[in-house]
């Protein structure tokens, strides 16, 4: 039997069948080579499994599992569960990894004993091609370390994410059962006492339009909620990070008030933007 890979990518896909060549094609075209990838077809309706056999045939490193509709929590379960390498990374069927994201994550895990969790900075891409640099970790990044604090305040571990295989194991894996579930997952991670480690680098791009980020705003704050809900009966937090906990579950109650009265006044989208226009005002135009 072959040594176990540097790095097991790991790609959820449901219906994915227009942008997972793109995807793979980005993981296999890394200046670092020693990996695999792990695609679980989540069920799809559609040509994805057919795709992700032929991309299999055509490149011994990547593997494919196809499983019953199980959701992106049960799909991430089962791609660890058949991945071989320590380092895990997490990638959407629909994201993709710059050139060099492994080989820079490789030496950055090296530099970094005490860490267990390893993100980067990353791009937004929308349809129209153009690309945005996100900013979401702004607030905390001179740190070069998100705290569960930092967390609490807002999700922000992005496109591919690396962690070490313990980290699932002291989890329990991805809940299947919550539209959070990459969101509860890190925040139970930190809860455990894993450490994080901030490369400054944007390394990977997240596809993302308009429409979408209006009409699942409110979905995903509501599954924020449930979240924190989950890290607060735990049972794993100290008293400041209980208080930390408290705040932010008080803060994503207000907003999804706001969001459900302005989006009956409003509709969504126009919701969305009064509220992102507040939120600048307030952080002076930081995300």
């Amino acid at each position: 039997m072959t040594s176990a890979p540097r790095f097991s990518v790991t790609i959820p896909a449901y219906n994915a069948e227009t942008t997972l060549a793109e995807t793979v094609a980005s993981v296999l075209g890394q200046t670092f080579t020693n990996f695999e990838v792990v695609i679980v077809d989540d069920g799809s309706t559609d040509e994805t499994r057919a795709l992700a056999e032929r991309l299999a045939a055509a490149d011994e490193r990547v593997h494919v599992v196809s499983q019953q509709n199980r959701g992106s929590g049960g799909a991430y379960n089962t791609a660890v569960r058949n991945a071989r390498a320590d380092l895990l990374v997490m990638l959407s069927a629909d994201d993709l990894l710059e050139p060099e994201h492994l080989e820079a994550l490789d030496a950055f895990v090296a530099e970094n004993p005490t860490a267990s969790i390893f993100t980067c900075g990353g791009w937004y891409l929308y349809d129209d091609g153009t690309r945005e640099l996100s900013t979401l970790h702004e607030h905390w990044a001179s740190q070069r370390e998100c705290t569960l604090n930092n967390l609490l305040s807002a999700c922000f571990f992005g496109v591919g994410a690396v962690y070490e295989r313990a980290v699932f194991d002291a989890v329990g894996g991805f809940r299947e059962d919550l539209y959070a579930e990459d969101y509860v997952f890190w925040l139970l991670a930190l809860a455990h006492g894993f450490r994080h480690a901030y490369l400054d680098r944007a390394l990977a791009v997240h596809r993302r339009t308009a429409v979408q980020k209006s009409a699942d705003e409110l979905r995903v704050r509501r599954a924020d909620l449930r979240a924190v809900t989950e890290v607060m009966n735990s049972g794993l937090l100290n008293e400041a990070d209980a208080r930390a906990a408290r705040r932010a579950a008080r803060r994503l109650r207000m907003n999804i008030a706001a969001r459900t009265t302005l989006g009956g006044l409003l509709g969504q989208t126009a919701a969305t933007r009064v509220i992102d226009a507040v939120r600048g005002r307030r952080h002076g135009g930081g995300a």
